[in-house]
């Protein structure tokens, strides 16, 4: 699904005055506006599209590959000349060469190189998915976020309304001489404090919208649309059974099961390069203009059979490396993931603990006005419930947060989506 774009129009009549059309000439970039309305399962889409961060996860993919491919690329030939001159007086010697020139290594050293070439390549790609799933769950618990503080600032202007609707009736019947001053100065506190709050909550909101539309590559002009519902839990967890094999088959696993094979074709091609290159070269000379010749060469170094040996070493060091990196990395994956699913499900208790009046507050606030106008409850009595309401939104929000932010963590752990708006 492609994300529905709206583009504000403006409308002229048939007689149009001069220089007031090429005001508008002028001025029509900046009246045209983009508005995105953009649902969870769309992000990746958009991110393929418009995001600079998300290219440059394939441009960094892009210039390794083409680096490891040009380090396996066989030398070619180089050709040469020289030319030796002598002379004394009227006597002069001088000699020509041109030659060929041509590095050999036995078959197995570049049957290695290769090898190693691709198994880099293929640990890099995998790690480029890893990057992008990362990305795309942090992405995609922004939006999340947005959408939480948005429902969350809406539900404190329903509080603000209830309580500037009693202020206007408590103001008129303190000028009357019905209600205490004082309880209209309560009144003015709780509503400074919940604006103080809304105040709060904007401007975080504002900077969190800012920075994704930087990071989904939108301009900031651009006017964007969350849409989602995420005031209850919306996620399937897998059956632990299952998660052992969602978790060996994510792109860390594969990453790192791949750097030790990288690390493996690493000795391989080491051990290949214990042999020596030699070069061959052979070509054509000229000694004065009567003899002409040919010439053929050869050069190693010495000593021919103990080099390479600490790269050996190294190799191998770095095998049993990331081979304990592997180990340890399953560990800790498999414990991590294990925690998060039981905390998970201690936060779905927790949410469906949640007061119901809190996704339908308008009968308990109309209920609670009512009481206060019967004289059943004080004032005190209204604006701390109102108050204990507030901060029962807080809490609310914040556990949705802190669920969303560790699936969305799960998510970049298994590679696998568990969030079903």
């Amino acid at each position: 699904m492609y994300p529905k774009v709206n583009l504000l129009h403006f409308c002229t009549s048939v007689r149009v005055n001069i220089p007031l059309f090429f005001f508008f000439l002028l001025v029509t970039p900046s009246i045209y506006a983009q508005v995105f309305e953009i649902e969870i399962s769309q992000i990746e889409e958009l991110s393929e599209e418009y995001s600079l961060q998300w290219q440059q996860i394939e441009n960094r993919l892009d210039y390794s590959v083409r680096g490891e491919k040009a380090a396996a690329t066989r030398f070619n030939p180089s050709i040469a000349y020289d030319l030796e001159f002598l002379g004394e007086g009227s006597q002069s010697e001088y000699e020509h060469y041109l030659y060929l020139q041509k590095e050999f290594r036995l078959p197995g050293h570049f049957r290695n190189l290769r090898e190693r070439s691709d198994s880099r390549i293929a640990q890099r790609e995998i790690e480029s998915e890893s990057s992008r799933v990362g990305w795309l769950a942090v992405t995609r618990m922004g939006f999340i976020q947005i959408i939480l503080n948005k429902n969350e600032i809406e539900n404190l202007e329903v509080l603000k309304n209830q309580i500037e609707r009693l202020s206007e009736a408590s103001l008129r019947r303190a000028e009357e001489g019905e209600i205490a001053a004082l309880d209209d100065q309560l009144l003015q506190m709780i509503l400074y404090h919940l604006q103080a709050r809304m105040d709060e909550k904007t401007v975080e909101t504002d900077r969190l919208i800012t920075l994704w539309k930087n990071r989904m590559g939108f301009d900031q002009d651009t006017d964007v649309r969350f849409n989602g519902q995420f005031r209850d839990r919306q996620i399937n967890l897998p059956q632990a059974a299952d998660i052992i094999s969602i978790l060996d088959d994510s792109p860390q696993a594969r990453a790192d099961r791949q750097a030790v094979r990288t690390a493996a074709s690493e000795t391989a091609f080491a051990q290949s390069s214990r042999l020596p290159s030699f070069e061959l070269s052979a070509g054509y000379k000229q000694l004065n203009p009567n003899w002409h010749g040919f010439l053929v060469g050869i050069s190693f170094p010495l000593p021919l059979l103990s080099s390479n040996t600490e790269a050996v070493a190294q190799a191998r060091a770095l095998e049993q490396i990331e081979q304990t990196e592997l180990t340890l990395a399953q560990m800790e994956r498999n414990q991590i993931t294990f925690q998060m699913m039981d905390a998970l499900r201690l936060y779905e208790d927790k949410l469906d603990q949640t007061p119901e009046h809190l996704g339908n507050p308008e009968p308990f606030l109309n209920r609670l006005l009512i009481s206060f106008q019967d004289g059943a409850l004080s004032i005190n009595d209204f604006l701390n419930s109102l108050n204990l309401m507030a901060d029962a939104y807080q809490t609310k929000y914040s556990r949705l947060s802190d669920y969303y932010s560790m699936i969305l963590e799960l998510e970049a752990m298994t590679g696998r989506e568990f969030i079903n708006p």
